[in-house]
């Protein structure tokens, strides 16, 4: 990731006018420089193209990855390039009208990515469900394992998924678009990250995510914690009610939830070990305490000879997270 004086040199402009083009370079630059030109050209037609701060555009109300999943990936190679390209300029001249220039089509290149980013964890809520990617994990680890070619990388298998080379009968619809919208994110992340806006990639996925895991154990009965002079009032087959829903919910949240959410923020932020680990940890982290605090108010509001077998599975449940 770049440094924190790279970015501000980078990044901190007035907002670009979709006027501004790039200025030509002079007559006498070399073969380097001419090659660094072309890409921020290249660069500049692609990410005006798909500006989506034009309220009246075709790309203010249409998602580049969905609509074009190979001018999707042109995109990302030309914002590498370009951030290749304001690298070299820095190391030249700083004050160069064409670090400013480029500058500037950076920023609407981040702008659309944070766009598509939240469009793809918002639009795939259902498909990104931690069964999904759970299953997912599984697939691509069997393939891995019955294959002799180790040697090809993750992104390699990626780009043949997400463009079509590698679609068998055997994947369903759910899991398709599953993969697709992981590769998609890991995509944008890595892109983000390495041109310096990690931070704006990460706060999308920690508010949408973070929403699914509160929602799911919602789903699966677990409360907030109750008072102790609630518990004290409530029946022991109401308690045995809650034990029972509460064990069941350890379950599922171990081996399904908080596992699906672990695979799918390392797989999207593979780029950076720091970012994945606060990132789940945040995400999962509130829920977490929410679920595995439930023992102990229990046995506090317990009566006196009542019976407490069914809270000996409890150690059981949690022991696989250890």
């Amino acid at each position: 990731m770049p440094s924190k004086g790279m970015r501000n040199v980078f990044f901190k402009s007035p907002s670009p006018s979709r006027t501004a083009m790039i200025p030509p370079a002079s007559p006498s630059c070399t073969f380097s420089e001419s090659l660094m030109d072309e890409n921020i050209e290249i660069a500049e037609s692609l990410i005006t193209k798909w500006d989506s701060t034009n309220v009246s555009s075709f790309a203010n109300v249409t998602s580049l990855f969905h609509a074009d999943p190979h001018e999707a990936k042109q995109y990302l190679n030309s914002v590498r390039d370009l951030q290749a390209a304001m690298q070299h300029l820095v190391t030249e001249n700083s004050s160069s009208e064409q670090i400013v220039a480029a500058q500037n089509l950076m920023q609407l290149a981040m702008k659309r990515l944070e766009k598509e980013f939240y469009q793809i964890l918002s639009v795939n809520r259902a498909n990104l469900d931690p069964e999904s990617v759970s299953a997912r994990s599984s697939r691509s680890s069997e393939a891995r394992s019955s294959t002799s070619d180790f040697e090809e990388s993750d992104e390699s298998e990626e780009d043949e998924f997400r463009f079509g080379t590698e679609l068998d009968d055997s994947i369903s619809d759910v899991e398709r678009v599953s993969m697709i919208a992981m590769a998609d994110l890991k995509a944008i992340a890595d892109c983000m990250i390495s041109s310096g806006y990690g931070r704006e990639c990460v706060k999308i996925y920690k508010i949408i995510r973070k929403s699914i895991v509160d929602e799911s154990l919602y789903h699966l009965g677990v409360e907030r914690q109750i008072s102790l002079s609630h518990l004290q009032k409530m029946d022991w087959e109401m308690v045995e009610l809650k034990i029972k829903t509460w064990l069941n919910a350890v379950k599922v949240a171990v081996k399904t939830l908080f596992y699906g959410e672990r695979i799918l923020c390392d797989h999207v932020f593979s780029a950076s070990d720091s970012i994945r680990e606060s990132c789940f940890s945040e995400i999962s982290k509130e829920a977490a305490i929410s679920l595995f605090g439930f023992p102990k108010p229990w046995q506090s509001a317990r009566k006196p000879g009542e019976n407490v077998s069914h809270i000996g599975p409890i150690r059981s449940n949690i022991r696989p997270l250890a």
